[in-house]
């Protein structure tokens, strides 16, 4: 009896294995399935490393039993090198370049107020400002950046003023705010910029595009900020929250979080065709830069990083994690660039006055 009860449980445990080693093969295909087409992939490829940990976990487990049962696990993984890849990275070192280096720096600042606590601190925004200040980086890309005129504040005057960046490029993500302040797409250079455009959905502003001249070039930079997923604190409550909620409550509370999913991630493909749209039609070699509100296991990704250089997988550590709010570690954040250009170093700064991390690299944009 005790045998068969044995066999039965390493039945049922092969085929939870089963189960997963599937799941993790649809997880694959989420880059190439577009949400408007079958939105489920979406949320395959953002639980793609808990999906990958599982399947890790079941190798150990197998093999520990001396079952060969673990080679399910281990293939599935191994054909999903490449996602491996994009997510998580350990040899990188950077370069030494004898030639000048341009350090690029893209953060979302949560309207410079610590996740909306404090609207306007003095003392978080001054925190920011001085943190940027000391990366000393060339161009600067941020996203919910946030000025005051009514209360007679311009940050953006502050910015330049201490950050000594002599140009800038700025748009607010509604032509009418509303509101007492004023979020805004934010570029700084220490380079001219030549020309500004932007991207809307919708009367809203999801990149920001500034041609710069460098030396005897023109590159072309996109400030994103793709549609949010708008997670409300009920459904945070689900990842974060000590307490035991009803059966209820969390049916509640999934069933809107995979709505939302559902519906932004649909939006975030709109906005991707359009910016792929003015790539197609840029005359310059380019830089993206943003917050992409998806992982690099989603469709959003792969369009955009196609044929370019993602300077994470190029030059990171880790796992890359540039997410500071109450979801799961996640790469929602990236610098992508044209191929022509070498990337140097990459690195994530664990400043922690935003629900982001700032992420930076520098690169050779020599185009000789």
């Amino acid at each position: 009896m005790a045998k068969a009860r044995k066999i039965l449980l390493i039945r049922l445990i092969l085929g939870l294995n089963l189960l997963f080693v599937f799941l993790l093969l649809l997880a694959y295909l989420a880059p190439y399935v577009p949400p408007t087409i079958l939105w489920i992939f979406v949320i395959l490829g953002i639980i793609y490393p808990a999906l990958l940990l599982i399947n890790i976990l079941f190798v150990l487990f197998w093999i520990v039993l001396l079952s060969k049962n673990f080679i399910y696990s281990l293939i599935t993984i191994l054909i999903g090198f490449s996602t491996i890849n994009n997510h998580f990275q350990f040899n990188n070192r950077p370069n030494e370049s004898a030639g000048e280096t341009v350090k690029v720096l893209s953060f979302n600042v949560k309207n410079l107020s610590n996740n909306n606590e404090k609207y306007a601190d003095k003392t978080i925004r001054l925190a920011i400002q001085n943190y940027l200040d000391s990366q000393n980086a060339d161009l600067i890309c941020l996203q919910e950046f946030q000025t005051y005129p009514t209360k007679g504040v311009n940050t953006i005057k502050e910015f330049q003023a201490q950050l000594q960046k002599p140009y800038w490029a700025a748009t607010p993500y509604l032509e009418k705010s509303p509101f007492k302040f004023v979020d805004l797409l934010l570029i700084l250079s220490d380079f001219p910029i030549v020309h500004q455009e932007e991207l809307r959905h919708h009367g809203k502003i999801f990149a920001l595009i500034a041609d710069i001249k460098y030396h005897e070039d023109t590159l072309r930079i996109y400030n994103l900020h793709l549609e949010s997923n708008h997670f409300g604190k009920n459904e945070y409550e689900i990842f974060y929250s000590p307490e035991i909620t009803s059966t209820e409550q969390t049916s509640t509370q999934i069933t809107s979080l995979v709505g939302k999913l559902s519906r932004y991630s649909k939006i975030r493909n709109t906005q991707v065709n359009l910016v792929l749209e003015n790539i197609e039609k840029s005359p310059y070699p380019i830089l993206i830069c943003g917050d992409f509100n998806d992982t690099p296991g989603t469709f959003t990704y792969r369009k955009l990083a196609a044929g370019r250089k993602d300077a994470f997988v190029e030059k990171g550590t880790g796992y890359g994690n540039t997410y500071n709010g109450r979801l799961p570690a996640m790469r929602i954040d990236f610098i992508l660039s044209d191929t022509i250009f070498k990337v140097n170093s990459f690195e994530i700064g664990h400043f922690e006055k935003s629900d982001h991390f700032p992420i930076m690299s520098t690169f050779d944009l020599s185009l000789n």
